[in-house]
């Protein structure tokens, strides 16, 4: 019973370690936005913009000039139909500029959708409609339905219970995470708790309530906090702010709220490795549960020799799935340092130094559940009941 407790004590114990990295932030609100809400301009507030979805209906017209500075820019006068909001229904002209940059180049054409920003003039009672982004919804949509059906015909029974686990982990970032975030929590804590609670409810009805599942729990956790310190620590060394993506600036100009950033970094980095670590942890349980099925005299020991056997195997590709994941995002980057003369100035930005702190990071954290995992399940295994 106290070898139990103990076990469960692990977590515990890591989750508090780590909470030395990195320091809890204040309440994220403050009363200086309601100051500085009451002091906006009036001409800021006689303005009112709303969104809505919209159809091309037409294309008046369809010219291309050159700008000064040698840059086009090309110009559509549209007839669009809306589609939502209170102008549902209604044919309203709108000015479409499109510049030369494919970034930010929205072409409108006849029959496609679009996101519409409607901006009125509460004064002089003028509208003006602008499209904003192609309408990109129902593709996310129709990826997610071919997932489920795929999942639910290929695994069964076990497929649906994946489709369970899935949506209750989302639940647990959208209603869980991200609101602790914002309340001003420690984002590095806020990601370990929901990591050991999404983990332990994926185990559970996955392997059900037993020893795989404690087992399997217990090794993610510990290769989640390893991880999670391994980013604090290098986060702390390497002076990152947390800052080196365009969202994370977006968020750090909001005034509603304060985060902190350095704690965000690392907490991303800790979610984006846990299914990998979750999926070595179970494999290497369930393989020492089958091996003790198979020959039930093995030892302790001899147990933990096979389940690192078949860890050892798990770890090349998983370690190589983690990485590759990291390096299909940053492949543009990648293009970038690959022209440069001298690339080593390249390893001194934040955005590259993060990306690797996380491969890294992600990558011990899932070698070190090989071990944990091992022992537990070995232990347990061979524990009477």
């Amino acid at each position: 019973m106290k070898s139990k407790r103990f076990l469960l004590l692990i977590p515990v114990l890591l989750i508090s370690f780590l909470s030395l990295g990195i320091t809890i932030t204040q309440r994220a609100i403050d009363k200086e936005p309601e100051v500085k809400a009451n002091n906006v301009k009036k001409d800021e507030q006689d303005v009112k913009e709303t969104y809505c979805l919209g159809q091309v209906i037409k294309i008046i017209s369809d010219n291309e000039e050159e700008l000064p500075g040698g840059n086009k820019q090309r110009s559509q006068q549209l007839l669009i139909k809306i589609f939502s909001g209170s102008d549902k229904g209604k044919k309203r002209a709108t000015l479409n500029l499109i510049p030369d940059n494919p970034a930010f180049a929205i072409v409108g054409e006849v029959g496609k959708k679009y996101l519409i920003t409607k901006v009125e003039n509460l004064e002089t009672g003028n509208e003006e409609y602008f499209l904003i982004d192609y309408y990109r919804e129902p593709f996310i949509w129709s990826l997610f339905g071919l997932f489920l059906i795929i999942l639910i015909i290929i695994g069964g029974k076990k497929g649906i219970r994946t489709i369970i686990s899935l949506f209750t982990t989302i639940a647990f970032i959208a209603f869980l995470l991200i609101p602790l975030i914002v309340r001003g929590a420690n984002p590095l804590l806020a990601a370990v708790l929901v990591s050991f609670l999404s983990t332990a409810f994926t185990m559970v009805l996955v392997a059900g309530v037993n020893a795989k599942s404690l087992a399997s729990t217990l090794g993610t956790v510990i290769g989640i906090c390893l991880s999670g310190f391994i980013a604090t620590y290098v986060i702390k060394a390497a002076s990152l702010s947390g800052l080196a993506s365009s969202e994370a600036m977006i968020l750090w100009g909001n005034q509603l709220y304060k985060i902190n950033f350095k704690g965000l970094l690392a907490a991303g980095m800790i979610v984006s490795c846990l299914g990998a670590i979750m999926d070595v942890a179970i494999s290497v349980s369930s393989s020492i549960q089958e091996i003790k099925i198979a020959n039930p005299k093995y030892s302790t020991s001899e147990l933990f020799k096979s389940g690192m056997n078949v860890g050892k195997d798990i770890m090349g590709t998983m370690t190589t799935t983690l990485v590759l994941a990291y390096t299909g995002m940053a492949l543009p980057l990648l293009l970038l340092i690959s022209h440069e003369q001298n690339p080593s100035k390249f390893l001194n930005l934040e955005l590259v130094m993060s990306e690797i702190t996380a491969a890294i990071a992600g990558s011990i954290g899932l070698i070190i559940s090989i071990p944990a995992t091992a022992i537990i399940m070995s232990y347990l295994t061979n524990k009477k009941k």
